[in-house]
């Protein structure tokens, strides 16, 4: 088997993996990251963000505001 060949074959196989495993598509494995560790979902059944992730992006935001207000400011 010639190296094109097998590149076909390991292509079409990933394919048809990725298609009958829906649990390890890229969205489902990103809400699996996201979502909080201990209660998942709220009573109506929607999406509930991990805590350290909310904390994370709101520092992270503090800092590039804080970045761009001294970048701007030039005295």
């Amino acid at each position: 088997m010639n190296a094109i060949t097998q590149l076909d074959e390991m292509h079409y196989r990933l394919i048809d993996f990725h298609l009958r495993n829906p649990r390890e598509r890229f969205g489902d494995v990103l809400l699996i990251w996201v979502e909080d560790p201990l209660k998942p979902r709220n009573e109506h059944g929607r999406l509930r963000v991990n805590p350290i992730l909310v904390l994370l992006a709101i520092v992270f935001a503090l800092v590039f505001g804080i970045f761009l207000i001294f970048s701007m400011v030039q005295s």
